[in-house]
């Protein structure tokens, strides 16, 4: 481990143990494990050079890779810094670089949808301390129940010539590292599934041995000018294979194709969507009632949340939180699903007191965060939630800061990611936005509707109306039953004078619904700029919604 492991570089929030870079105005970058390698050597030894052949060595044991490899690393790594002027890592031409953390770097310039619609030492020593109390400390205490447990093993090598052994162990390893990260789940150490390495194995007995509830297994393979990573989940108590995907890469260097495709493969697995979700849903769901925990309760009703198109489908997950919270009245977990239940049938305009809904799904969130002993999961959830619920509230720059901290602690979860979107859309922070959105896609690149309506969003917000149209038609299969996104387009229409087309838009959206008026929009809507909701309700009366 590095000397430096959590420091504050000119308002750069740098912390080695996260592999984040924040940089106040700007998003959290979350470095690729390669890159993080390589800040890592450069921090361990600051004001000294770093060879290139000493960089290249360490983080690329045993492959051959060129230059480029590592310049792509430092490139990223003087990119999330802002450190335009190389005066934080030096380059030492033909020779490597050298990190200067007390150079400092320019700081950044500030940048000018809803759910469906999200002393150096001394200084670093302060940084870690409150950082590791606000997230991490005392312990957290387990949710009842339990949270999903997964060895990784190392990925067999197909190849012909049998080369790409130090790739099948470099994907598991990244995905060990990956998972560790997230709070959804709980990953056994290298050394302990990589025995398994060149063995047949029993996924059941693997099981057993190491106390899992899953175990993902895998294989690599070059095909031509292809590289080939096929990954595979599995559930260890009875061998059911639960979810396979291929992942086929062309290109010339293979720690940067290993990075793609692991980053891939996590996003498929964690997080709000992820496929081991999936898996708890249909084992909470073989329960009887009666024998229902805690935690089934809040997977039951996740699994409503996470397919909630319509009013129904939101209650119907709000009723099994309510009844689970009568059988365990103190879980924090359960309380913060229910505000999330509140905040949704506001946000999406489901609610017959939307206001009432927000202040609820606040108070909730805040209960939540009052309580001692949070586990990861619970916190991030209310992070999240107190993220939305502070730009209702109009304080935009916690909201940023709670946002950020729902990103820093699932910074795989492409979900979380794009739906918290909306927080720096309200507070005028695009860019953010887009970057957000950008990282989210590579990391989940299924739901490119979603991606696609909330760039649409932004470009209305930011005069883009023509693209914020076609954007808003690509997408109009995932759109047609939320009447929001009709009249979030029906203002387009308005703005680019073609009147027709604004009122046709709002008739839609009235088809939806029928009791959708500008009152409700005006409640259902914030931004720092209060001028945008005025100009939004206005065009929505040219347009023909009507008022009450």
């Amino acid at each position: 481990m590095t000397a430096l492991a959590h420091a504050s570089i000119d308002a750069r929030d740098v912390d080695l143990s996260l592999g984040t870079i924040a940089n106040g105005s700007g998003p959290p970058v979350t470095l690729r494990p390669r890159t993080l390698a390589v800040l890592k050597m450069l921090a361990a030894t600051p004001g000294a050079l770093v060879s290139k052949d000493d960089l290249i060595a360490a983080v690329w044991p045993d492959v051959t890779v060129t230059d480029d490899s590592l310049v792509q690393c430092v490139t990223e790594i003087r990119r999330a810094l802002r450190d335009e002027g190389h005066k934080i890592v030096k380059t030492v031409p033909r020779r490597g670089y050298i990190f200067e953390p007390g150079a400092g770097a320019a700081p950044a310039a500030k940048s000018p949808t809803r759910r469906t619609r999200a002393g150096l030492v001394a200084t670093a020593l302060a940084a870690f301390a409150a950082a590791a109390a606000f997230f991490w400390f005392p312990r957290a205490a387990p949710v009842p129940g339990h949270i999903p447990s997964i060895a990784v093993l190392p990925f067999d090598d197909m190849s012909a010539d049998k080369s790409l052994a130090y790739m099948g162990d470099g994907v598991a390893e990244d995905i060990i590292s990956m998972l560790a990260r997230s709070p959804d789940v709980m990953v056994v150490a290298r050394n302990s599934s990589f025995t398994y390495k060149d063995k047949p194995v029993d996924l059941r007995k693997v099981g057993g041995e190491l106390g899992v509830d899953y175990v993902l297994e895998g294989s690599v393979r070059r095909e031509g000018a292809a590289l080939r990573i096929v990954a595979q989940l599995d559930a260890a108590r009875t061998g059911e294979h639960l979810w396979a995907e291929r992942f086929d890469k062309a290109g010339t260097d293979p720690a940067a194709l290993q990075d793609d495709v692991t980053g891939k493969i996590i996003g498929a697995l964690t997080g709000e969507r992820g496929q081991w979700r999936r898996a708890q849903y249909r084992e909470a769901w073989g329960k009887d009632t009666s024998d229902l925990a805690e935690y089934d309760y809040y997977l039951r009703g996740h699994d409503w949340l996470m397919k909630a198109a319509s009013k129904d489908e939101n209650d119907r997950a709000g009723r099994i939180w309510e009844e689970g919270l009568a059988k365990y009245p103190e879980s924090v977990l359960l309380k913060a699903k229910l505000g999330w239940y509140h905040w949704n049938a506001a946000w999406d305009f489901w609610g017959d007191d939307l206001p009432a809904d927000f202040r609820k799904a606040g108070v909730l969130v805040r209960e939540v965060l009052a309580k001692d002993n949070l586990t990861p999961q619970v916190r991030r959830l209310a992070h999240w939630l107190l993220a939305f619920a502070l730009t209702q509230e109009g304080d935009f720059k916690r909201s940023i800061d709670e946002a950020d901290a729902a990103v820093a602690m699932g910074p795989y979860d492409a979900f979380v990611m794009a739906n918290l979107t909306y927080v720096p859309i309200a507070s005028g922070q695009y860019d953010k936005a887009l970057d957000w959105l950008a990282m989210a896609e590579a990391r989940d690149p299924t739901r490119k509707d979603y991606y696609v309506l909330q760039k649409a969003y932004i470009h209305r917000l930011t005069g883009q109306y023509e693209k914020s149209i076609k954007e808003y038609k690509i997408a109009r299969p995932d759109i047609g039953s939320i009447p929001y996104y009709h009249l979030s387009m029906a203002n387009d229409y308005v703005l680019l004078g073609r009147l027709d087309e604004a009122r046709a838009s709002v008739e839609d959206a009235m088809r939806l619904d029928s009791s959708f008026t500008r009152n409700k929009w005006r409640e259902g809507s914030f931004y720092s700029d209060p001028k945008i909701l005025d100009d939004e309700v206005a065009d929505l009366a040219a347009a023909g919604l009507p008022e009450k």
